[in-house]
């Protein structure tokens, strides 16, 4: 019989400081047998005992194999056991992680943010592993199903306090690919599921919803009279969220033209992008009733076609520019910090901004604090203004209704917009992770990356701040990714933040903390803090404000004696609002 033994586990269910193996054989007869390690290509280490005749009179031996090095634990060993007195071989295989359970890794595909980077050539993609064991996954980039070039960069991973193990992969990716809309996954694969291939896919269409969305398509006539002067296009004009790499081509009775001319992409002030194609008319294709047709190509829509056709009735279309009407609710920022909360009316597209109309009303019986701004002039011709509502945060908080009714000229009707705080989902408090520099980013005495997850939540409105040194940090030095949806769990969200930081600061033991703000947060506010010497350290929960690290209570942005100034100032807020009614 072959006995393959392994060490004991400690009690925190980890693997001993040093790794040995064991190969016992007994109860065999004839003498003697021989022992190997991975068919003899495992020589050193290996330590051989004597054989032994017990009291039945078989025989046992055993031989040790000690491993050299700790991180070695994972590799695959073998004991191959040869009795000449029958001619026959036993091999045994040693587990590749014997101390606690196997667990396949949670994969989280982070994309670039959806706002517009024009000033950046490369954008970073990450693919995100958490709470894995064993400790060694696999990892590969595709490129619209093809393994990228060059190569997969390394995953990194880590070991957490929980005896769990997280890991990420960082890949950059020209802004061209990602705005043309190829796609790219990560192929994952771990001991926990044998062969099977974990594949996670993110494009600029999947990842950001507006990209995602159909743009709309505006084609008018000419007026006659320009046609007459032979001035006379056709217009198509295109409105839509993301169309930097959108196309516009024209046919003309079925045939393609090249007669068209399309402007520069245009970025409007309410966050739209719009796309103008001219293509000229004659007076004969007008007396003809030629059909022009305006086909746009997008990344994400494929292609889309609108036709009209010429005819000397029924004049053009004098509302080129359809007027839209978006309500803004308030910033998470006025709400958790400045103890503000401003609701937007924003009103674009308008030809002419002199009878433009804009009122309030709520459902209480309150007064309405109201500053409209003077109409501004786009680049394209329109005009957009907004109205700004200002309310209690209590107010807003409780659910109350507001609605902003706009009137204006170029619409047929008045357009009604309401607007009131949410409170059909469930609140689920955010788990906060932060994790500091990898040893090989600090290796280069560059720059730093520390990182922040927040997951589990819900709603999906969450703050995500970062503080050097108790003071906070500038908007530019970090990125958010998110929220996103987690996959294949009930509705629940994750955001992911990088900050980046010199890695001379990180070296002389600046402390970096991750301040996040979420309505299920017992206090609102919740802190990971981190720096050279306290990383990693156990969290300790003070008064609803997580600490992490060596700091002194009194040092957290997020003190109590903050709140408590932040408490008296909403009072005085309060207070003055209701001496204003």
């Amino acid at each position: 019989s072959v006995f393959p033994l392994v060490p004991c586990c400690t009690q925190t269910g980890s693997a001993p400081p040093d790794t040995s193996l064991a190969c016992l054989v007994t109860g065999y007869l004839p003498s003697p047998v021989n022992i190997k390690w991975n068919s003899g290509k495992v020589t050193q280490g290996v330590k051989d005992f004597p054989e032994v005749t017990m009291s039945d009179g078989l025989h046992t031996r055993s031989s040790l194999l000690i491993l050299p090095d700790r991180s070695r634990q994972g590799d695959t060993y073998q004991c191959d056991v040869t009795h000449p007195g029958t001619a026959k071989t036993v091999s045994k295989t040693f587990p590749r992680e014997w101390c606690g359970s196997t667990r396949p890794p949670e994969v989280h595909l982070l994309a670039p943010t959806c706002e517009d980077s024009s000033t950046e050539s490369q954008l970073e993609l990450i693919c995100l592993l958490l709470s894995f064991k064993p400790g060694k996954a696999d990892m590969k980039w595709l490129v619209n199903g093809k393994e990228s070039s060059p190569p997969t960069p390394v995953l990194s991973s880590a070991m957490g306090t929980d005896g769990f193990y997280m890991g990420q992969s960082r890949m950059n990716v020209t802004k061209q690919s990602w705005e043309k809309g190829d796609i790219y996954t990560c192929q994952v694969t771990h001991p926990a599921v044998g062969t099977e291939l974990s594949m996670h896919n993110t494009s600029k269409c999947l990842a950001c919803l507006r990209s995602s969305l159909d743009p709309t398509i505006y084609l008018t006539k000419p007026p006659y009279e320009d046609v007459i002067k032979n001035s006379g296009h056709v217009t198509c004009l295109v409105l839509g969220y993301d169309l930097a790499a959108s196309r516009i081509a024209w046919k003309v009775d079925g045939q393609v033209s090249s007669a068209a001319k399309t402007e520069p992409l245009k970025v409007n002030s309410n966050g739209t992008t719009s796309l103008v194609s001219s293509h000229p008319v004659s007076l004969a294709q007008w007396g003809q009733g030629t059909k022009f047709t305006c086909k746009v190509t997008t990344p994400c829509s494929g292609e889309l076609t609108q036709d009209i056709t010429m005819s000397n009735t029924g004049g053009g279309n004098c509302n080129r520019h359809p007027l839209e009407v978006s309500l803004l609710p308030p910033s998470l920022e006025d709400l958790y910090i400045a103890q503000n909360a401003t609701i937007s009316c924003l009103v674009s597209g308008m030809g002419t901004p002199g009878s433009l109309e804009v009122s309030w009303s709520r459902a209480s019986e309150g007064l309405l604090a109201v500053v409209s701004r003077e109409p501004v002039l786009q680049e394209d011709g329109t005009y957009s203004a907004t109205s700004i509502l200002r309310v209690c945060v209590e107010e807003w908080q409780a659910g109350e209704e507001f609605t902003c009714t706009v009137k204006h000229q170029d619409i047929p009707s008045a357009i009604v917009k309401t607007i009131r705080k949410s409170h059909m989902v469930s609140l689920r408090a955010p788990s906060v992770y932060i994790s500091p520099p990898h040893a090989e980013e600090l290796s280069l005495r560059e720059s730093a990356t520390i990182t922040c997850l927040a997951s589990g939540f819900q709603p999906r409105e969450i703050l995500v701040t970062w503080t050097q040194q108790d003071r906070p940090v500038p908007q530019e030095a970090y990125t958010n990714i998110g929220p996103i949806r987690e996959a294949g769990k009930e509705e629940l969200y994750f955001i992911y933040s990088k900050l980046n930081v010199l890695a001379s600061e990180w070296e002389r033991g600046d402390t970096y903390a991750c301040v996040v703000g979420h309505e299920g947060l017992p206090m609102t506010f919740l802190q990971r803090s981190v720096d050279k010497s306290s990383a990693p350290h156990c969290l300790v929960e003070d008064h609803g404000v997580y600490v992490e690290g060596g700091e002194e209570e009194s040092d957290g942005l997020w003190t109590p004696v903050v709140f408590i100034a932040l408490f008296l100032l909403s009072l005085l807020y309060s207070a003055g609002v209701t001496l204003a009614k």
